[in-house]
């Protein structure tokens, strides 16, 4: 009898620095690991349902490992409980669903990373409202009246999702927990092709946010 294997279909890696005023890395505690990284896994399981747009049967999991220059080396996985492929077509068609799983998932680490990209954005201004783009893909983010941001319309979802939110504050708990002032996000640099980070900086703003106020006094989630 065929026995269901654990199979890591697709992959992403990450690096996660978490810097004090100075500059200088933070070793987080294990109470904010564990809350982080699970609140981190549940908010790419949404992202990644909301690409794929059905209920994938595929998990996905988030590990990571500190290293010693106080930065955390993650890496989000897509595993696969399916049985044996056999013969030619079962294996094309395991590698077929492999790719569907490498994209759904960069797919779904690009949406993360803008809503941790315009959280830190939201964090620093005084004013924000959505409007809608020319582009039905896009959503643009007007700060502080002067300011557009151009962001895509999944990352406006996510945002708008009071649950994604609640999972957003347990990714970055540890600015309460930790006294961290700054995280960056990106992947490893030594990786080819373009790299991006994204930046959350302290502020009264994002700490309120992060105690369970709406992201911005004054944004309007509710105007598209």
């Amino acid at each position: 009898m065929d026995t269901p294997l654990v199979t890591a279909v697709a992959g992403l890696p990450r690096v996660v620095r978490c810097l004090d005023a100075h500059g200088r890395p933070v070793s987080l505690s294990a109470r904010t690991l564990s809350r982080s990284s699970t609140q981190l896994q549940d908010l790419l399981r949404r992202a990644y349902t909301g690409v794929r747009g059905d209920a994938p049967t595929e998990e996905l999991t988030v590990s990571f490992l500190e290293e010693q220059d106080g930065s955390l080396q993650l890496e989000y996985l897509v595993v696969d409980r399916a049985r044996p492929r056999r013969g030619v077509r079962g294996r094309r068609r395991a590698r077929g669903r492999a790719r569907d799983s490498q994209t759904a998932l960069t797919q779904a680490a690009l949406v993360v990373a803008g809503a941790v990209d315009t959280l830190g954005a939201l964090s620093a201004a005084t004013a924000a409202r959505w409007t809608d783009s020319d582009n039905p893909d896009f959503a643009d983010l007007v700060l502080d009246g002067v300011r557009t941001v151009r962001v895509p319309a999944a990352v406006r979802t996510l945002l708008r999702d009071e649950t994604a939110l609640e999972l957003l504050r347990g990714v970055l708990a540890m600015f309460l927990d930790d006294d961290v002032e700054r995280v960056v996000i990106g992947r490893d640099p030594e990786l080819q092709g373009r790299y991006h980070e994204s930046v959350v900086s302290r502020s009264p703003a994002l700490l309120r946010f992060l105690q369970g106020a709406p992201p911005l006094v004054g944004a309007d989630p509710e105007r598209s």
